[in-house]
């Protein structure tokens, strides 16, 4: 009874531990994302010298 209730406690402390890594790895992946698009429409806003490329941009992701 205590081998299963220890197996138990370190099947739930793996799963704890990857689902927290899995949350930290998908927000720096999408802060990654979003930075590297901002940056590109920045570009397209310097470029144009307007802002029409933020609502453009804006529009494609709502």
């Amino acid at each position: 009874m205590v081998d299963m209730f220890t197996d138990l406690l370190i099947y739930a402390g793996i799963g704890i531990i990857t689902f927290t890594i899995g949350i930290i790895l998908g927000y720096q992946l999408l802060i990654m994302h979003y930075t590297n698009r901002f940056m590109i429409v920045a570009r397209e806003c310097s470029d144009a010298d307007s802002v029409i490329p933020i609502v453009d941009e804006l529009s494609r992701e709502s």
